[in-house]
């Protein structure tokens, strides 16, 4: 559209094009709002705040009587946990070294007094055969060049035992 033009008509789809309405202007300043309308908002807002108190409480107490009420701390026994450190230190039977396998039969003592104390005897009977199985592949290693296929062998027997739940 030319400099001095106010209005135009677009040739292409006949449109009359002008200059922008102005759009009304706000007024200076908002009409306070009645009293009785700020008022009741606060009343809103405090019952909104009590019912947000009361549920976070509820949801507090929930869980902590849903995870702390009966006295136990989880779902899984003490022997579990015992069980499951047991498998985690069998790890380092993969590394057929004196020094790896004389930490594992220390860890597995602690492990057999802890299953013990657990109270799973059966397992814990289970893992002193395999960490006598394991002192004894462990002192067949230190020999260097004799058998140790039947220490191998009883390693791998006591790692069989249905009792070793790994």
């Amino acid at each position: 559209m030319p400099p001095d033009a106010t209005s135009w008509t677009c040739p292409n789809c006949g449109h009359q094009n002008g200059p922008a309405v102005p759009l009304a202007a706000a007024p200076a300043s908002a009409p306070a709002a009645p009293a009785a309308s700020s008022a009741a908002q606060r009343r809103r807002r405090l019952r909104l705040g009590t019912i947000a108190l009361v549920a976070i409480a509820a949801i507090v107490l929930g869980s902590f009587l849903f995870t702390r009420g009966d006295g136990t701390t989880g779902t899984q026994s003490p022997s579990a946990d015992a069980v499951a450190t047991m498998c985690l230190h069998l790890r380092d039977l993969q590394t057929p070294r004196v020094d790896a396998f004389t930490r594992v039969a220390a860890e597995l003592a602690a492990d057999a007094d802890a299953i013990d104390a657990a109270g799973s005897p059966q397992t814990a009977a289970a893992v002193r055969r395999l960490r006598r199985a394991v002192t004894g592949y462990r002192d067949a290693l230190q020999t260097q060049g004799g058998d140790d296929s039947a220490a191998a062998a009883a390693m791998a027997e006591a790692l069989s035992d249905p009792d070793i739940p790994c």
